[in-house]
C-alpha cells in the first residue's frame, strides 16, 4: 500500500512532484510483470480497457496512435498518469489536451480525472480540481485502493487549499481504514494541522456536530490544543485527559507530533527568564510596551517562571548583560530590541538561549555562532514576502511594485523580489516615489496615461481629424502590490482609481492599517486588501481584551508591541520544537509563527477595506 500528500500550491517546486506523485500512480498505471505488448481487439475478443497496462510515456502514445476510439483515449490517460507520476507536467498536461471526454471509456475515467484534477492541484487550481472531482462520481467504477487512496488525498488537499478545514478531516477519516500504518499516521498529521488553523471556538462547536466519533475526536482534541496552547502545564493536564477519554482514538493512539513533544516543552519550562529591554532613553515607549506584553503572558500562564527585568539603556555591553543574567541563575534571555545589541550578540558565543527581539539580515554565513541565539521581530520582509507569495498564488503574473524611496522600500521591494524568485512567467513593474512628488503625478506616469494621450494627439495631426478619445492606462498589469504607509496609500490609491487603475486588485501590508482610525479617515483605502496580525484583525480575543483595559495605548499604534511580547513569552518554550518541526506553526497574536534558520517567522491574516471599515477575510469557507 503506498501514499501519497498532495497538499502543494504553485510554490512546490517541479522537482518535488516527481516523488510525491510517483508513489501512487506508479504500480497503478504499469504492473512490472507484465510484458509490454497489448491484446489485439477482435469482434469476439474486444479489449477491457481497465485491463490495459503501459510501462511508459512513450508506449502510451504508440499504441494510442494505432488505436480506435475508445482504446486511442485510454492509452492517451494512463499515459498522461505516468508522465504526471514522472514529474513531466507539461507533457501531462498536453497528452490530456488530445482527449475528447466522450471518446473516454468507463473504465478510463478514473485516470482521466484523476489527472486532470491533480494537475489542476498543482496549478493553484483547486476550485477546478474539486469541481472534476464532484461533478464524477468515480465510486461507480469499483475503484482499486490505490485509486480511492489517491482520490481521498487529493481531495482532501483541494479542501484544504480552498480553507474548507472541515471538510478535509472528514474526507482524510474515511480514508484511514484502507491506509498502512505509516501513511495513516502521516494523513492523521496533515489533518490536525489543517484544524488547528481554526479558532477553538469554531473547533468547539464542530465537535458538537460532528457526525462520527473519529472526526469529532480529533476536533475536541484541535479545540484543547488550540486553547491552551499558550499554557503547557494546563496542556498537559488536559491532554492526559483527553487521552483517557478517547483510549480507542487513532489519535491516542499516536499523538499528533506537536503534542508528542509536549512533556518535553514542560519539562524545559525556564525557570528563570531575564528579559533585557530599554526602558528609558530613545527606545523606551518600544521597551515598555514589549515589556508589559511579556508580563501579562507571565500572569496568564499563572507565574511559572522567575523574571529578572534589565534595562538595557542602563548598560554598555549585551553580552556581558547576558553572563550577568546567567550568573544570577537565568536559564532564558528575552531581548535586547536594539538591532546593534543583537549584532554584538550574533557575533558571540552563548551560553543560554536568547531570543533577540530584532534582526540583523545583513549577518555574513557563519556569523551566528551557536544555535542559542533566536531572532523574532516584527519584520515588515514577512510581509512583504506573503504579498508575492499570495500573488502567485492567485495566478498573477504582471505585478506593478510601488515603494518609497527610502530603507524601509528598499527592504521590502528587495523581500517581495526574493519571494517571487526566479520565475519567469512573473514580470515586476518597480516603482518608487519621493516624499515630496505629487502622488497623481506619479501614479500618472506609472500608468503611462500621459503616452495614451500623446499617442491620440499625434493620431489627431497626422490624419486631421478631430474625434473623441478617453485616455487608457497601460493594459499589462494584473495586479498593484502598494508597499505603502497609510498616509501614502490614501493620496496613491484614489489616484490609482481616478487614472482607470479601479478593476485591478491593490494588495498592501500591515502598515495600511492604521489603529483607531474613523470611517471617513479610511474612506481613500476602500478595496485595498491587506495582510495584518490577528491581534488587530481579531480584537475581540479574551485575553487582548484584558489587556486592553488594564493599558488603553495597546489600543493604539503599539499594540503591535504588546502582541511581540505576548507571544515572544509564549514561544519561549517551543523554539527548540519549531527549530525541529518548521512547517509546524505556533498561532500567536502576531500571526502564525514558524522557524527559519533560528529565525521566528510571521504568517499573517487578510483583511480589507469596505466602505472605510475593516473586514477580516475569513480563513474559512464552510460550515458544519
Amino acid at each position: 500500500m503506498h501514499y501519497f500528500n498532495l497538499n502543494v500550491s504553485r510554490r512546490i517546486k517541479h522537482g518535488a512532484w516527481l516523488a510525491l506523485v510517483a508513489i501512487v500512480i506508479t504500480g497503478c498505471a504499469s504492473d512490472p510483470g507484465r510484458t509490454t505488448g497489448q491484446p489485439r481487439a477482435t469482434s469476439q475478443n474486444p479489449i477491457d480497457p481497465g485491463k490495459i497496462t503501459i510501462t511508459s510515456v512513450t508506449e502510451g502514445l504508440r499504441l494510442a496512435s494505432l488505436s480506435r476510439e475508445p482504446l486511442a483515449s485510454t492509452f492517451r490517460a494512463k499515459a498522461a498518469k505516468l508522465a504526471l507520476a514522472a514529474g513531466q507536467l507539461e507533457d501531462a498536461n498536453r497528452i490530456l489536451a488530445l482527449i475528447k471526454t466522450s471518446n473516454i471509456a468507463p473504465n478510463t475515467t478514473v485516470d482521466y480525472v484523476l489527472t486532470k484534477a491533480q494537475l489542476a492541484l498543482i496549478d493553484g487550481n483547486a476550485n477546478q480540481a474539486l469541481a472534476l472531482l464532484n461533478q464524477n462520481d468515480l465510486t461507480q467504477f469499483g475503484l482499486s485502493t490505490q485509486d480511492q487512496i489517491a482520490l481521498g488525498i487529493t481531495k482532501a488537499n483541494a479542501y484544504e487549499q480552498t480553507g474548507r478545514m472541515l471538510a478535509a478531516a472528514r474526507t482524510r477519516t474515511l480514508i484511514t481504514p484502507i491506509l498502512t500504518d505509516a501513511a495513516a499516521a502521516d494523513n492523521h498529521e496533515q489533518l490536525f494541522k489543517g484544524l488547528m488553523t481554526l479558532p477553538a471556538a469554531l473547533l468547539k462547536r464542530y465537535a458538537t456536530d460532528a457526525a462520527t466519533n473519529d472526526l469529532r475526536g480529533w476536533l475536541s482534541l484541535a479545540a484543547m490544543t488550540k486553547q491552551l496552547q499558550n499554557r503547557p502545564s494546563q496542556q498537559l493536564r488536559a491532554l492526559t485527559n483527553w487521552k483517557k477519554l478517547w483510549a480507542g482514538h487513532p489519535g491516542a493512539q499516536q499523538l499528533p507530533k506537536r503534542l508528542a513533544f509536549l512533556d518535553s516543552v514542560v519539562a524545559g519550562q525556564p525557570k528563570k527568564v531575564a528579559i533585557l529591554l530599554p526602558q528609558t532613553g530613545p527606545l523606551a515607549t518600544a521597551g515598555q510596551a514589549i515589556l508589559q506584553g511579556i508580563l501579562s503572558a507571565h500572569f496568564d500562564q499563572g507565574r511559572e517562571s522567575e523574571l529578572i527585568i534589565y534595562d538595557t539603556n542602563q548598560t554598555g555591553s549585551t553580552l556581558d548583560l547576558v553572563e550577568r543574567a546567567a550568573q544570577a541563575g537565568a536559564d532564558f534571555v528575552i531581548g535586547p530590541l536594539d538591532k546593534n545589541r543583537v549584532t554584538e550578540l550574533a557575533q558571540a558565543r552563548l551560553k543560554i538561549p536568547v531570543l533577540a527581539l530584532n534582526r540583523v539580515p545583513t549577518l555574513r554565513s557563519g556569523t551566528n555562532q551557536n544555535g542559542n541565539l533566536f531572532f523574532f521581530s516584527l519584520a515588515p520582509e514577512d510581509e512583504a514576502k506573503q504579498l508575492a507569495e499570495h500573488g502567485k498564488q492567485l495566478g498573477y503574473k504582471n505585478i506593478l511594485l510601488i515603494a518609497p524611496i527610502d530603507e524601509w522600500g528598499d527592504r521590502t521591494t528587495a523581500a517581495f523580489r526574493e519571494a517571487v524568485g526566479t520565475d519567469a512567467d512573473i514580470r515586476i513593474m518597480e516603482k518608487r516615489f519621493s516624499k515630496d512628488e505629487s502622488y497623481a503625478a506619479f501614479v500618472r506616469r506609472i500608468l503611462a496615461v500621459d503616452e495614451s494621450q500623446s499617442r491620440a494627439n499625434d493620431l489627431k495631426r497626422i490624419t486631421g481629424l478631430s474625434f473623441e478619445f478617453n485616455a487608457r492606462r497601460r493594459q499589462d498589469i494584473d495586479m498593484i502590490a502598494l508597499l505603502a504607509s497609510a498616509e501614502n496609500s490614501k493620496q496613491i490609491n484614489p489616484a490609482l482609481a481616478f487614472y482607470y487603475a479601479d478593476d485591478l486588485p491593490v494588495f498592501s501590508t500591515s502598515l495600511v492599517n492604521q489603529n483607531n482610525q474613523t470611517k471617513i479617515n479610511n474612506l481613500d483605502l476602500n478595496g485595498i486588501r491587506f495582510c495584518d496580525m490577528p491581534w488587530k484583525l481579531i480584537p475581540d480575543a479574551p485575553l487582548e481584551t484584558k489587556i486592553q483595559a488594564a493599558w488603553p495605548e495597546a489600543k493604539g499604534p503599539l499594540g503591535g508591541l504588546f502582541a511581540l511580547g505576548l507571544d515572544a513569552f509564549n514561544i519561549m518554550p517551543r523554539l527548540r520544537v519549531l527549530r525541529e518541526m518548521p512547517e509546524t506553526p505556533f498561532y500567536g497574536l502576531t500571526g502564525a509563527l514558524t522557524m527559519d534558520q533560528q529565525t521566528v517567522t510571521r504568517r499573517l491574516m487578510w483583511g480589507l477595506f469596505e466602505s472605510g471599515e475593516v473586514t477580516t477575510l475569513p480563513a474559512v469557507t464552510e460550515s458544519i
